[in-house]
């Protein structure tokens, strides 16, 4: 369950760094996701429930996705503070016009787990057609979950601070999973602590919404000290 949560934050987060991009690269970007999904079909066709649980539960395994968690998520709030100086300041950094085309490279595990358990789940239906769906769906989903954050949130800093806050949780939710150094993975005799996961959702809403008071009451006072 933690995975399939993860999965979701990943591709959510990854809409978010798309918002910034112009529509032209969000459309490419989901073209190279359905490429993608459609190429791996043989080889996620080929895997086996049990051997992905058995992945799922190896500490070593586990321990290579914390790592890509942890730097994925690095590059992540780098971008934000970079983003952020350059909306303030005005001059762009060299950081940030190389942290600007980092698309969260992390979605490709994320549509690849997304395939398997899609192939498990509806057994005797055509890979093929698997994957086209899922391939339409990723494209739907990114481009018009870009252009709508865009109209939802126009205002930079906001979603550069939702894009923070995301990282962050995905981040927190791998801890979650910790269990003497291995994580993401929640033996079946323990069930996850929803009141923990809650808690930490209700956090992250509270803190967005704090940013969101913050950054409407800056922008108006600052329109109103330049009509002045």
């Amino acid at each position: 369950m933690v995975i399939a949560i993860l999965t979701v934050f990943i591709m959510l987060n990854v809409v978010l760094k798309l918002s910034f991009w112009k529509l032209w690269q969000q459309v490419l970007f989901a073209a190279v996701c359905f490429l993608f999904v459609w190429l791996a079909t043989d080889f996620a066709s080929e895997q086996s429930q049990v051997t992905l649980q058995t992945m799922l539960s190896n500490p070593k395994v586990l321990g290579n996705i914390t790592v890509l968690l942890t730097v994925e998520t690095a590059v992540c709030m780098a971008y934000c503070f970079t983003s952020l100086r350059t909306l303030f300041k005005g001059k762009e950094s060299r950081w940030h016009k190389v942290l600007q085309w980092y698309p969260n490279l992390l979605i490709f595990p994320a549509l690849f787990y997304v395939l398997t358990q899609t192939i498990f789940y509806y057994t005797g239906v055509s890979f093929e057609h698997i994957a086209f769906w899922i391939g339409a769906s990723v494209i739907v989903f990114i481009i018009l979950g870009s252009l709508g954050l865009q109209k939802l949130l126009p205002e930079k800093d906001l979603r550069l601070e939702l894009h923070f806050l995301v990282s962050l949780l995905i981040t927190l939710l791998g801890l979650i999973g910790t269990a003497n150094g291995q994580i993401l993975y929640v033996p079946q005799s323990e069930p996850i602590n929803l009141k923990v996961l809650g808690g930490i959702f209700t956090f992250f809403i509270a803190l967005f919404g704090i940013g969101f008071g913050f950054s409407k009451l800056y922008w108006f006072l600052r329109q109103r000290k330049q009509k002045n």
